[in-house]
């Protein structure tokens, strides 16, 4: 729908436009700090606490989940980074943007460890969790090459461990989803907005019956 078009069925629609109008002091969005998120171009909650990139309903899923027995892989950084490193026993991210991995570990917590990975395809990026000689509980794919990542992730998860794969809705990360599912896991997925953002997205968990998160 074109802005004018949206402006024009928001005139004919009084009620609706101050319904919409309201919901910057009171309601959900303001509840979650969706608005705080919008405003500051950041994924943070209402205090401005750092939050992942990822949907709503899995940040309500996770938060309580885990704890500090639990050692948490991820392909991406930032917030998300601070977000976990404050509930889990360690957090190690691998990045490949240069300029982001330098400013992100000047400020990442003494229980993360951030790695500088430059990409190539099916290369020591998406590989990297499995090059570590260590288990993770919790393996989270929010970066790049994000098939392959799910592919190789599946070699450094602990007995009971999971793996999260953000924005899940897309079709090109459907061969990720079928390989999981081969592999045995189940997929739970969580849909709606994210921080700042207001299209509807999806983060899913894979996981066995012995999961780490009491699924």
């Amino acid at each position: 729908m074109s802005t004018l078009k949206a402006l024009t069925t928001l005139i004919a629609k009084p009620n609706r436009l101050k319904a919409l109008l309201s919901y910057g002091h009171k309601g959900y969005l303001n509840s979650i700090g969706w608005f705080t998120a919008f405003d500051k171009k950041q994924a943070v909650d209402g205090k401005g606490e750092a939050l992942p990139w990822v949907t709503y309903s899995f940040i309500d899923f996770i938060k309580e989940r885990i704890n500090k027995t639990q050692n948490i892989f991820e392909y991406g950084s930032g917030s998300s980074t601070i977000f976990y490193a404050k509930k889990a026993g360690t957090v190690t991210s691998v990045e490949h943007d240069k300029g982001w991995f330098d400013m992100v570990k000047n400020t990442s917590p003494a229980n993360a460890e951030m790695i500088f990975c430059e990409l190539v395809k099916n290369g020591e990026y998406s590989k990297k969790a499995s090059l570590l000689n260590k288990k993770f509980e919790i393996i989270i794919v929010d970066g790049r090459d994000r098939v392959n990542c799910c592919k190789y992730s599946v070699e450094a998860l602990s007995s009971n461990g999971v793996i999260v794969l953000d924005d899940s809705e897309r079709q090109v990360y459907n061969p990720a989803r079928i390989f999981l599912k081969e592999k045995g896991f189940k997929e739970l997925s969580f849909s709606g907005i994210s921080p700042g953002l207001f299209y509807e997205k999806a983060t899913s968990v894979f996981y066995k019956a012995d999961n780490c998160l009491g699924i």
